[in-house]
């Protein structure tokens, strides 16, 4: 299932930017614009706007709600994103065996 593994906070890792390129993509795919989106979530556009700026992190709930409201399974979006990190070696995935979660 890929690299997965502890991931830095950074939310200017290559893996996260590929992350917030997907969903802008999506939402933009979906031709729903960002005050449209926003309202589905029930949240100001500004948050959509800064997260999709790389100024705020979404986190595994937000995606969830981010995929459900473009009508978007979210298992297949984010088997995508896992295909997308490994075809580019997207840096800043750990490998699970490199993980102090990982058991031995």
């Amino acid at each position: 299932m890929g690299n997965l593994g502890a991931v830095p906070r950074s939310p200017y890792n290559d893996a996260y930017k590929l992350f917030r390129t997907m969903l802008t993509q999506l939402r933009r795919e979906k031709g729903v614009t960002q005050e449209a989106l926003a309202e589905l979530l029930g949240v100001p556009q500004s948050y959509v706007s800064k997260y999709e700026r790389g100024e705020r992190r979404v986190d595994v709930v937000e995606t969830l709600e981010i995929c459900r409201a473009l009508n978007t399974d979210p298992v297949v979006f984010v088997r995508q994103l896992i295909k997308t990190i490994d075809s580019e070696g997207a840096r800043s995935i750990a490998s699970p065996r490199n993980s102090p979660h990982t058991r031995r």
